[in-house]
């Protein structure tokens, strides 16, 4: 202790000397001088910062939130997806137009569930046009099938996907929709890779996610919702270009995307 006090002492005293002679030597000079020096010792600190001196932890710009994929939802909480007042909640009559749809199409609906946006695309698309109504669970896909048998729509085939794979066919897809689903992919990077590889030329792919920010969708559990900045940040090193993004839905983002040109896809 003896030896941490005297050195201790000895550092304090050696500062206080240096201090000292520091005023003396600035006495010696005008004070409009002093002004001058201070004001360029600022200038350098703030151009430091404009050439990307760090910032502070906490205040980096273009951090991006970390996301974990949330679970995936069960066929046993299918009711939900065929609720009373979804029309009103995600107005799909707006994503089916935002979505550019022709009579004729090869339409991909990844993660149908129940077939909600599958059975409507299929009847824009007309008898000559096909949708292929992915999910992963076969209980989805029974009921997809039960509800467009009720409705008489013929147009829907159903494809048991897998968590990597969709069982799309390459570059035979003109347009894929993905509805509140994407967030809950296990695999997202080998599942872009898969989405880009089954887009047509000039394929679109139209992606709709509750969102993060503000509290239009304070109602669904934050594990379900993206910002656009996360979208965003995951989508475009894998290949993806955004043609449009649409917030005219009550509570969700809707993002536009194609596949950018020399990119290439995460294996």
């Amino acid at each position: 202790m003896a030896f941490l006090s005297g050195s201790l002492s000895s550092s304090y005293e050696t500062q206080e000397t240096s201090s000292m002679s520091h005023r003396a030597a600035l006495s010696r000079f005008p004070r409009r001088a002093v002004l001058l020096w201070t004001l360029w010792a600022w200038s350098l600190a703030a151009l430091g910062i404009a050439c990307g001196a760090p910032l502070p932890a906490g205040e980096q710009k273009g951090a991006v939130t970390a996301r974990k994929p949330a679970n995936v939802m069960s066929h046993e909480g299918a009711a939900w997806l065929e609720r009373e007042g979804r029309d009103q909640e995600e107005k799909p009559e707006v994503v089916l137009a935002e979505m550019g749809l022709k009579e004729g199409m090869t339409v991909a609906e990844i993660g149908a569930g129940t077939g909600y946006f599958a059975r409507r695309i299929a009847k824009v698309i007309g008898p000559t046009g096909k949708v292929l109504a992915v999910d992963i669970q076969p209980e989805m896909l029974e009921l997809l099938e039960k509800y467009t048998a009720e409705e008489g729509v013929k147009n829907v085939v159903p494809v048991l996907g897998t968590e990597t794979d969709p069982k799309l066919p390459k570059a035979g897809v003109d347009r894929i929709l993905m509805v509140d689903v994407y967030h809950e992919f296990q695999k997202p990077e080998e599942m872009l890779a898969r989405i880009r590889e089954s887009l047509a030329p000039g394929g679109r792919v139209i992606l709709v996610e509750y969102r993060a920010e503000g509290d239009s969708a304070a109602h669904i559990n934050a594990a379900h919702r993206m910002s656009a900045e996360q979208v965003l940040a995951e989508w475009n090193p894998a290949g993806f270009e955004l043609v449009n993004r649409v917030e005219t839905l009550p509570s969700q983002h809707l993002f536009i995307f194609t596949t950018r040109r020399g990119a290439r896809a995460v294996p």
